[in-house]
């Protein structure tokens, strides 16, 4: 099942963004997109700019490749990207044949198979499968504390999303982190040590838009 979460107010993001407290901020000055084949590295920080604790689920491995209103609950924590032209975001469509999102769960593996001893009764099995996995991509940032992550994406396509870019163009690139509260009530709340008086990031942050120079000398 997805859900969907409204993105209103995204045209409005031009410099970087706290809410709730936490800051993300890509760290690249600029992407510059010479080859269909080369991935770029994405360079960002998260920082807790408020004075409390803060858990974070974040999946730093790749991007989401679903639609960029959607969040599956087996992919909390990917963060998602958006590309525009003069302020205007730009469409993403289906891809054939270039992936899909990585939901790899060992159900055969000691720390799993401890998880399942704890928690098996609350869950079905693939509730089970996608609760061990939040649980695997939790990040506590300290006040003030900043973390550095990286993400590869590639241009046009990347997995299933397909984007239309002009060659020798200049755009703008974006990152969010989405995570919807009915998602963490049902796959977190259930695990989460009840001793832990940590705050659990819920909601949507947007960074600071770069430019991305898509100038590729093997575009079709």
């Amino acid at each position: 099942m997805k859900y969907l979460f409204l993105i209103i107010t995204i045209f409005l993001f031009g410099n970087c963004f706290a809410q709730n407290d936490l800051e993300l901020k890509i760290i690249n000055g600029t992407i510059k997109k010479v080859s269909i084949f080369d991935n770029n590295n994405i360079v960002y920080t998260l920082k807790n700019v408020s004075d409390k604790n803060y858990l974070i689920i974040l999946d730093s491995e790749e991007f989401n490749e679903a639609e960029e209103y959607y969040v599956e609950p087996r992919f909390l924590g990917l963060p998602d990207y958006y590309v525009f032209e003069n302020n205007v975001l730009l469409k993403s469509d289906y891809a054939f044949h270039n992936g899909q999102n990585k939901f790899d769960v060992d159900n055969t593996h000691v720390d799993f198979r401890r998880f399942e001893q704890s928690f098996s009764k609350l869950f079905s099995d693939e509730d089970l499968e996608i609760a061990f996995r939040i649980s695997k991509n939790i990040i506590r940032l300290k006040p003030g504390e900043e973390r550095h992550f990286s993400t590869k994406v590639n241009f046009p396509s990347y997995k299933s999303r397909f984007i239309d870019l002009k060659n020798k163009s200049e755009y703008y690139f974006q990152i969010s982190l989405q995570t919807p509260k009915e998602i963490v009530e049902k796959y977190y709340q259930p695990i989460r040590d009840k001793n832990n008086k940590d705050s659990i990031f819920v909601g949507q942050i947007f960074s600071n838009k770069i430019p991305l120079i898509y100038e590729v000398y093997n575009h079709k």
